[in-house]
């Protein structure tokens, strides 16, 4: 049973590189069509308003809460992570079938190593996730230093070296992948030491909620320029509980001349003078939550002044006083050096709104202040702040103010620019929505300090520095222009100050002229960082073409053919996927052809699906084929046609049969390709048995079917939030008021997030959950009986949410093997042969073993899909894209009369093994029963690997065990028609 939460998003950021770049370009009508796709069918409001938006980041939120808090408590456990994570670092690993002889590695113990699959990365190579910090090496010229290191806020530290064609995951795997903030030691001899910081804000990312916040693990170094990282001992603290200042940092900055580090925590600054050993509060008090505490440092480059900023201490922040708010210099950075420029009520410049605050005031709270220095000139400074105000109509005031502080001689002089921020009709996609101060980004060009960038959802260019609104204009975000909305950053190429870097949460946008009239952007490739929801793969024999819907990526699909279609769009590889629709992603799913046509299916956000033709997808958005709903279900963020991430599955057998899930309802056509809006069979019998009746409706999460040609004996198998695992009969032809059959297992709670149906016998199925708390994994062997028999399979793996499963059928030295894959919060874990492990008694331990070691790590697996035809296995991963792999020798054979019955165990007429005790020498004895020709011999060690196997004819022989050292071991022999099986625990001396 699972005892905590970590919800590792392994979202790793990086940066492309520093060169022109065409070949990974793509059309930027097709992808502006993408970003501003919204739909307003039957009254679905687009998520560009004020109102939406606040509503599906609210829903986003509590998707992700919801699918991990403990049913028990309504809360996510705290302190989980080291132990999660400590787990899985002590699990068995499967080794790389490559570096195996004759399909067993031995270790010096004589112990036998499960092998590995080959699992290959399968992009997006053209499109990426949320990047919130990228710096250049001083030394970058572009030839002989190519150095780049970027990081997202849970995907860890990235380091290119050769400007951003290859990547490499530098952060050590133990430690968490929170990354924030970078800052190199720039000074002569010292430019290989490095900084990095950690600790999400919980505000927009998915990987926070109200109970679930994310905090960082401190600060890591590195001194050989970003090729390994150590964690800074100093920094850490304990996860999961807001104590130290290092927990949630904003910013790290190195002085320049002294080499002192400090960090902007939370509403504090440290500082170090000894590389990290130990810090000093410098200004500022340990306090806040996570809406506030925001914190920002800048230094001049010769060192001589620094400049601090501080957010509003308000009624929703415990600890911390407001005494500190505003913008501060010192000269030396030392404690009590520091003098207010602004936000302080007796030293402020006229309109700085801050200081007017009082601590009450939260209904229009102020909130964080980031600082730029004009880099040719640092006697300028930049403060832009949230104001507070919000640009919905009819009011349309911009959410921040900016202002100018320029240094005349000796003197500070202050600028007003605030009635210059942009402000749009349309909040989202024409304003500078800053949502919370989340994405909100301040930057100046390097040779120009009159050309100023500000930027929330989109940014904003002005050539004399806001002075007013003529000489302004939007040049990102949800502009037909090639980036992607929600900006964190804007970073200038230290080779050529026109081409820049925007950062945010579509990755890394790349334009060649930032000073053009109309700026282009191209993604930076080969950045692998898209968090995946579901994804799934083309049902075709052979056919490596995938989809997958992403968190605030929409959906994007892997043309594995390279068949351009009807579209003239430039396609230099196979992993540099299509864009097809915006918004959040949801499921997906692929058709098999039927007639000559193929159809693939997605949809976004509370549920909208839509249909398209694979070779046709041009005419995109394709058919919106949503049932028509006749009533909006609140879940208690607001009122949709689903859940946040809707829900729908094509039948395993025909794809023309389609289910579609409306939180406890349930929606069947058996003409999936025509279907349009109004012609959908609602399975009344399904929301009877379903709906709870309680005040937060009851949702349906997954679902799985039989497999192979359809017959009346298929049934499919649904889970549902509450906990509940049903089976409906002959699925396709049932009648709209069949009442689906109840099989759940006794104590099972939690969202059921995923089944899985063996291929080969649909009584076989397993059932995971993703709550933390729970018992998450779950077996049965006889799932169409009147009474099904359920097992707990978390054996080793207790700890981790567990987020997908799949059951591969597959052939080994030509015998039947099944396996048995989960993907977690912390990787994806195999096993195999359950039913073995476990027995009719359900008694057994399942021993659990890390698959990908090190091309999937311990990224957290969201989504599995498998094709048995060809035993083809796809990975969608939440921060690391897809991979895939190809799981041995077929043995697809579905229709076929399977051991449904379990079998029966040590009978004394089938055979005998003996002696129990022996120096490796082991005989066993044919007994009287007919009909057998042959058995199969394994035996396993302890911890349940096997160590020997055989197949051979039925009668009698020895089991050689000669080669095993001392120790207790299980002889299992299996007749070769499933229905006899004898288990033989033995001592080898």
């Amino acid at each position: 049973m699972k005892k905590g939460f970590f919800f590792s998003l392994l979202t790793v950021a990086c940066i492309s590189m520093g060169i022109v770049w065409q070949a990974g370009g793509f059309d930027f009508e097709q992808e502006k069509k993408v970003k501003n796709k919204s739909f307003s069918e039957e009254g679905e409001a687009s998520e560009n308003t004020p109102g939406r938006h606040a509503i599906m980041s609210a829903a986003r939120i509590k998707y992700e809460y919801d699918m991990l808090k403990d049913p028990a408590t309504g809360k996510i456990p705290k302190n989980i992570y080291a132990a999660e994570m400590r787990q899985a670092m002590s699990l068995p690993v499967s080794l790389d079938p490559r570096s195996v002889r004759n399909g067993v590695v031995r270790t010096a113990n004589g112990v036998t190593t499960p092998t590995s699959n080959v699992y290959l990365p399968a992009g997006p190579n053209n499109y990426a996730g949320r990047t919130r910090t990228l710096v250049f090496d001083k030394r970058y010229n572009g030839t002989t230093n190519r150095v780049i290191i970027s990081g997202g806020v849970s995907g860890g530290i990235m380091r290119s070296a050769d400007g951003g064609q290859t990547w490499t995951l530098v952060t050590p795997s133990q430690q968490i992948h929170s990354l924030t903030a970078l800052a190199q030691d720039t000074r002569t001899g010292s430019e290989n030491i490095w900084y990095a910081g950690t600790g999400e804000r919980g505000v927009s990312n998915s990987a926070s909620a109200i109970g679930a916040f994310f905090y960082g693990n401190g600060v890591f170094k590195s001194t050989d320029n970003g090729v390994t990282w150590s964690p800074l001992t100093s920094t850490q603290s304990t996860l999961e509980s807001f104590n130290s200042a290092f927990d949630l940092i904003d910013k790290i900055v190195v002085h320049p001349v002294t080499g002192d580090v400090y960090v902007a925590g939370q509403n504090t600054i440290q500082r170090s003078q000894n590389g990290g050993t130990s810090w000093t509060a410098v200004k500022g008090t340990l306090g806040g939550n996570v809406l506030t505490g925001n914190t920002d440092i800048v230094i001049t480059s010769n060192g001589s002044k620094m400049y601090a900023s501080f957010h509003l201490r308000n009624s929703f922040g415990t600890g911390g006083t407001s005494t500190d708010r505003g913008v501060w210099e010192s000269t030396s950075g030392d404690a009590g050096s520091w003098t207010a420029i602004a936000g302080q009520v007796a030293n402020t410049p006229e309109g700085f709104k801050q200081n007017l605050q009082t601590e009450s005031s939260v209904s229009s709270f102020w909130g964080r202040v980031v600082l730029q220095l004009a880099p040719s000139n640092n006697n300028i400074l930049y403060v832009l702040y949230e104001n507070g105000l919000e640009q919905a109509s009819p009011n349309f005031s911009p959410e921040v103010d900016l202002f100018k502080y320029e240094i005349i001689g000796s003197t500070g002089t202050w600028t007003n620019l605030s009635s210059n921020m942009p402000v749009g009709t349309s909040v989202i996609t024409t304003g500078l929505n800053v949502q919370n101060a989340y994405n909100m980004t301040l930057a100046v060009k390097p040779n120009d300090p009159n050309m100023v960038f500000v930027g929330g959802t989109n940014i904003f260019r002005s050539t004399n520095g806001f002075a007013n609104t003529s000489n302004s204009k939007m040049i990102g975000g949800y502009l037909n222009d090639g980036s992607h909305p929600d900006m964190h950053g804007l970073v200038f190429d230290p080779t050529n100050s026109n081409r820049a870097y925007l950062i945010n949460d579509g990755g890394i946008h790349i334009t060649q002229d930032i000073t053009a009239t109309t700026v282009a952007w191209l993604n930076a490739p080969n950045y692998r960082t898209i968090q995946y929801y579901f994804v799934s793969l083309d049902p075709e024999t052979g056919k490596n073409n995938f989809i997958g819907g992403a968190q605030d990526n929409g959906t994007w699909y892997r043309d594995a053919s390279l068949n351009l279609g009807a579209r003239p769009i430039y396609r230099p590889g196979v992993d540099d996927y299509e864009p097809l629709f915006g918004g959040d992603g949801v499921a997906v799913d692929i058709a098999k052809i039927n007639a000559g046509q193929q159809f693939m299916y997605y949809g976004t956000y509370s549920g909208a699906l839509n249909r398209d033709e694979l070779l046709d997808y041009a005419n995109y958005p394709g058919g919106r084929i949503r049932p028509r709903v006749s009533e909006l279900i609140g879940d208690g963020t607001g009122s949709g046609w689903g859940d946040f991430v809707t829900y729908y599955k094509l039948s395993n057998a025909n794809s023309e049969v389609l289910f579609y899930a409306n939180f406890y309802n349930l929606f069947r056509t058996t003409a999936a390709k025509s279907v349009d809006s109004t012609n959908w069979t609602k399975m009344t019998g399904v929301e009877i048995a379903t709906n709870t009746g309680s005040s937060t409706p009851v949702s349906i999460k997954t679902m799985d079917f039989s497999w192979g040609p359809y017959t009346t004996s298929h049934v499919m198998y649904y889970g549902t939030s509450g906990g509940r695992v049903f089976r409906l009969n002959d699925y396709a032809n049932a009648p709209a008021l069949t009442i689906p059959v109840d099989i759940s297992p006794a104590g099972i709670t939690g969202n059921v997030i995923d089944i899985a149906v063996n291929p080969n016998d649909d009584n076989e199925i397993m059932v995971v959950v993703s709550n933390y708390g729970v018992n998450s994994i779950w077996w049965c062997w006889n799932a169409k009986s009147a009474t099904p028999s359920w097992s707990n399979v978390e054996g080793n793996l207790t700890l981790p949410s567990i987020r997908s499963c799949a059951i591969v059928v597959k052939k080994e030295g030509g015998l039947p093997v099944t396996e048995y894959y989960v993907g977690t919060s912390v990787g994806l874990y195999t096993t195999a042969k359950i039913g073995t492990t476990m027995g009719t008694g359900g008694s057994g331990s399942v021993v659990w073993s890390r698959e990908g070691a090190s091309v999937l790590n311990f990224a957290v697996v969201s989504s599995l899909d498998y094709r048995p035809e060809d035993n083809t296995l796809l990975i969608g991963t939440h921060g690391n894209g897809m991979f895939y792999t190809v799981i041995g020798s077929p043995n697809f054979t579905p229709n076929v009369a399977t051991a449904v019955a379990a079998p029966i165990v040590n009978d004394k007429n089938f055979v005998k093994v003996y002696p129990t005790v022996g120096t490796g020498y082991y005989q066993y004895g044919q007994g009287t029963i007919t009909g057998i020709r042959m058995m199969q011999i394994q035996v396993y060690n302890m911890a349940g690997q096997a160590v020997y196997q055989s197949m051979v004819n039925y009668g009698s022989g020895n089991i050689p065990l000669t080669h095993l050292p001392a120790g207790t071991y299980v002889v299992q022999i299996t007749s070769d028609n499933k229905k006899y099986q004898t288990l033989q625990k033995v001592i080898k001396q």
